[in-house]
């Protein structure tokens, strides 16, 4: 059963009712996100004009883990590029700090995994899935990785 405030007057009113209630896993898996991982809350900024940019920010991030930790549950996770969801320099980055060498052609599961393990899951075979901090864990070093490759990129270029 379920307990609504709007009118339901015919089928297609519970319908459309019940879609908005599906809805809400999805919110609740952000809050948890941007909560949790992006940890939102501990923010300590004193003046509401400084704190908004930052949540916009880490709104965005919750989302981009919100949806990569949803696709790497599809059925076609082993088989989907990587390169579909985040940045083609996010995954060569990755990959060289996992195995010591690119792999241009991870998938979502390969780079969700490596993502969680720069996180600090161990990903042993009876380990729960990793939650939010450890994704969060994950993308903050993630981004280090990517702007040292990228430095290493210009200092090739330089000489």
């Amino acid at each position: 059963m379920l307990l609504t405030n709007e009118p339901v007057n015919s089928l297609s009113d519970a319908r459309r009712i019940i879609a908005w209630y599906e809805c809400r896993w999805v919110v609740e898996e952000y809050h948890k996100a941007i909560e949790t991982g992006c940890q939102i809350e501990n923010l300590q900024f004193a003046d509401e004009s400084r704190l908004e940019p930052m949540i916009a920010l880490l709104s965005v991030v919750a989302i981009t883990l919100l949806n990569l930790r949803d696709a790497s549950r599809r059925a076609d996770a082993h088989t989907t590029p990587a390169s579909t969801l985040v940045a083609q320099e996010y995954v060569d980055a990755l990959s060289l700090w996992r195995h010591g060498e690119i792999r241009a052609d991870w998938s979502l599961t390969d780079f969700f995994l490596a993502l969680a393990r720069l996180g600090g899951h161990q990903n042993r075979k009876g380990d729960k899935p990793p939650g939010w901090l450890v994704l969060w864990r994950g993308w903050t070093a993630l981004q280090l990785l990517a702007a040292g490759a990228r430095a290493e990129r210009r200092r090739n270029k330089l000489g």
